[in-house]
């Protein structure tokens, strides 16, 4: 026996499939904001972290880690503009359009601007010195 078709299978799949397909371009472009966006935010975190533990040379710990010690010290601020320049090609399609670093005297603000977002994405790190903190351990435990 011979059964006949009406194509209506073609024409609800010529409808149904561009949304399927329309939306699993949308989760994975959303997706891809949200990395970007994370990765951002954790580069911002780190910077941060490292513009707290430069020093002007008086304890001599942040040009141990981060290279040779200069006579003027260390410019904080344009080590995290340089880095946040530099990693701005890893991120894929929403990358950071522009920085800044403010450094006062307990705080570390880093700062960007994501491509595809109207609002800033800022990190606010406390100054830590490391040295300085395991010094002050020692003379408690020792005293």
């Amino acid at each position: 026996m011979r059964r006949k078709w009406n194509g209506y299978f073609t024409v609800e799949a010529s409808l149904i499939m561009p949304i399927v397909l329309f939306l699993y371009l949308l989760i994975i472009l959303a997706s891809l904001f949200l990395y970007c966006r994370c990765a951002i935010s954790q580069d911002n975190f780190l910077l941060g972290m490292r513009a707290g533990t430069f020093t002007w040379g008086e304890d001599h710990y942040g040009e141990v880690i981060y290279g040779e010690t200069e006579k003027e010290g260390w410019e904080a601020e344009a080590y995290v503009l340089d880095r946040l320049y530099y990693k701005r090609r890893f991120y894929p399609f929403f990358p950071s359009k522009e920085g800044e670093c403010r450094i006062s005297g307990e705080t570390v603000v880093v700062q960007t601007r994501q491509k595809a977002l109207n609002g800033n994405i800022t990190k606010n790190i406390q100054r830590l010195n490391p040295v300085e903190i395991m010094r002050r351990g020692r003379r408690e435990q020792n005293a």
